[in-house]
């Protein structure tokens, strides 16, 4: 195995592991529908209200 061998690998798990990073981040694999996409789509179609910030 050579130089230009290890650097590849090296950048293949690097970006593996910011992708893994994102996912876990933004909802994770088992966030949003989980498979279910009528009950996402009931989600969507009425959403809860925002809750109004006060200002001073």
């Amino acid at each position: 195995m050579n130089l230009a061998s290890v650097i590849v690998l090296v950048v293949v798990f690097v970006l593996l592991a910011l992708a893994v990073l994102f996912i876990s981040q933004n909802g994770g694999w088992q966030g949003g529908c989980g498979g279910n996409c009528a009950s996402c789509h009931n989600k969507c179609a009425t959403p809860k209200p925002k809750e109004e910030t006060k200002k001073p």
